[in-house]
């Protein structure tokens, strides 16, 4: 037979249990339990320089939130620095962001990139080498230090020989048997100098042309080269030529002329500096004159004149040389002035000649240009 259930006794007639039974139940109670989870602890990826190095968030499969750090309200604004200026320091990322955008803080657009300009096989066969505008004044200024140096150099040797110098300037006035005068003590070294310097210019002007030829013939053609020698050729020669028309004609006449009308009892006292002066300016004047025709070539080849505009104001070429002439003679007078206008009108005939040539020889390239292009 199966055993009688026992009746449950009352609660106060239970047994106790031994305290060292409740310790050990205890102790099972926690083992038993399980532990929390605990947010895993993000590994650190150091390199070779130490602990200090940067940790590397991608070695991780997962993303790991810190529930320590509260999240940080996110700058839905755009960055104002660029990508660019990743690797900048503070002060080089303003400077970066201050360059690219203006005042209102918009972005300025980025200029095209100019592309490298194709070199000109032409311009290579005559010699012009591209260069830049500072090179350009580098050229310009060591030309110009050469020419200056030159020319000082000359008036350094025309001090050294101005004895002789003034002897053949003061010989057109001393022919007449009368003789300069000096007003002041310094004037005598002065004068020196001052035939020094203009004799030098006077000499050194090829040189100073010549430079000057230098600098701007790489960009001239080929073809064009003999006539830039040829201008340049003939304007020195016709600046002499009215150097020594004044000189070796003019001067003589006029000196002459114009101390014949000094009474016998009346002493003429004249400067040597103011002489001197008049003289080179003089000369200088009559040789800048005698380019004319030079100048009327040039034009008529770049098309300005016409030898058809030349010979119908004829009239009024008179009128204008007879008016340079009565500015540039050193006395009033007309016949000075007449002996002056002479050989400007003579020039000027010459240049309607040399401007029709040019018409001509124009017309013939130009012919020689259209049955090439055919």
């Amino acid at each position: 037979m199966a055993e009688k259930e026992k009746p449950l006794q009352p609660r106060s007639k239970r047994t106790k249990k031994k305290p060292g039974a409740a310790k050990k139940t205890g102790v099972k109670a926690a083992v038993k339990k399980k532990p929390a989870v605990k947010a895993p602890v993000k590994k650190r990826h150091t390199t070779a320089a130490g602990p200090s190095a940067k940790t590397t968030a991608d070695a991780l499969p997962y993303k790991v939130e810190n529930p320590l750090v509260k999240d940080k309200p996110k700058n839905t604004a755009a960055d104002p620095f660029p990508a660019e200026a990743a690797g900048m320091s503070g002060l080089e990322r303003i400077i970066h962001f201050f360059a690219r955008h203006d005042e209102s803080g918009k972005e300025v657009e980025k200029a095209p990139e100019k592309k490298e300009e194709e070199i000109d096989p032409e311009a290579l066969e005559r010699g012009d080498v591209p260069m830049s505008f500072v090179d350009h004044l580098g050229e310009f200024r060591s030309r110009l230090l050469i020419s200056i140096i030159f020319i000082l150099i000359l008036t350094i040797a025309g001090f050294i020989f101005s004895d002789h110098l003034l002897y053949f300037i003061n010989r057109p006035f001393m022919d007449t048997g009368l003789k300069l005068n000096v007003f002041k003590l310094s004037e005598g070294f002065m004068m020196r100098i001052k035939a020094g310097a203009i004799s030098a210019l006077l000499v050194g002007l090829p040189f100073v042309i010549f430079q000057g030829w230098r600098f701007v013939l790489p960009a001239i053609a080929k073809g064009d080269r003999w006539f830039g020698r040829l201008s340049l050729l003939a304007s020195v020669i016709l600046f002499y030529t009215g150097v020594a028309f004044v000189y070796f004609l003019l001067m003589p006449f006029a000196v002459k002329m114009l101390l014949s009308f000094v009474a016998k009892d009346i002493t003429s006292v004249i400067g040597a500096s103011e002489y001197i002066s008049f003289v080179f300016l003089f000369c200088f004047l009559m040789g800048v004159l005698f380019e004319f025709p030079i100048v009327i070539m040039i034009l008529t080849r770049i098309g300005i004149v016409t030898p058809t505009f030349l010979s119908s104001n004829r009239k009024w070429a008179i009128v204008i040389v007879f008016v340079i002439s009565a500015v540039i003679t050193p006395t009033q007078d007309v016949l000075t002035q007449a002996f002056v206008a002479v050989p400007l009108m003579f020039l000027f005939e010459i240049s309607i000649i040399v401007s029709r040539m040019t018409v001509v020889r124009k017309k013939k390239k130009q012919l020689e240009r259209e049955r090439q292009d055919a």
